[in-house]
């Protein structure tokens, strides 16, 4: 049985209900539907953080995970994608969402693939995602979606009549869901037949080239002058000899 794409979606909304909940829920649902798309059995699990502020804060003065938390947290590093969404306040994150990555291991965002997703009042916070996320992220070394999500009361249709990004929410969600479904359905490269690593590899190619290496006990002499037949190497001297030892 194929083990299913385990996909952890982090709400950091303080009210209820949320819009950063609403678009946590979209993001998941899409990225759901575009790896269900490719044939992957898929399990999203939502965390809303507002839950656990008072076992972030404890984290955070302690430097002790209590249970609750490092349940969330073991989710977070058996999960293969992160789906992290933020309220705006003050062109940053929530105080609420920068706690919890900071009373975390970094070790465990290492090459995770997250989404990241953002939401504000209005569209003039829009780039508090590229500004405040990404480098935070990218500082983790956490592999980060190329689109990201940003989503302004208008988006949900509570703002005034025009302030609306020009592409439409859904398109963007639909987007970045497909980018993330991308990365983890992706195949790892195969090596390549010609593609030949270290010293095998360099002897191949010398080989493969006509070299005619004549390594003396010492190693201090080697003849390349017809290691090409386009004679790159013909005018090779020898090290010794630069040196007035030979």
């Amino acid at each position: 049985m194929t083990e299913p794409i385990r996909i952890v979606a982090l709400a950091a909304g303080l009210s209820t209900p949320s819009s950063t909940r609403m678009l946590a829920d979209q993001l998941s649902r899409a990225a759901r539907l575009e790896l269900e798309r490719a044939g992957a059995v898929v399990d999203v699990q939502t965390v809303e953080l507002r839950e656990l502020a008072h076992d972030i804060t404890d984290a955070m003065l302690t430097r002790f995970t209590g249970e609750r938390l490092g349940v969330v947290v073991e989710s977070i590093r058996t999960a293969d994608a992160v789906i992290a969404v933020t309220p705006v306040f003050n062109v940053g994150p929530s105080g609420l969402f920068k706690s919890f990555f900071d009373a975390m291991d970094i070790e465990i965002w290492k090459d995770k693939p997250v989404l990241l997703g953002a939401t504000a009042g209005t569209p003039r916070h829009s780039l508090a995602i590229d500004y405040a996320l990404r480098p935070m992220f990218g500082y983790l070394k956490a592999q980060v979606v190329p689109t990201s999500v940003f989503a302004a009361s208008a988006d949900f249709g509570a703002g005034a009549e025009g302030q609306q990004d020009q592409a439409p929410l859904a398109s963007r969600v639909r987007r970045a869901a497909g980018e993330l479904a991308a990365m983890l359905t992706a195949q790892p490269p195969q090596p390549d037949a010609d593609t030949f690593d270290g010293a095998d590899g360099a002897r191949a190619v010398a080989d493969a080239d006509g070299a005619k290496g004549d390594a003396h006990g010492d190693g201090s002499r080697l003849d390349l002058s017809a290691a090409s037949s386009d004679g790159t190497f013909r005018d090779f001297v020898p090290m010794g000899a630069l040196l007035g030892r030979d």
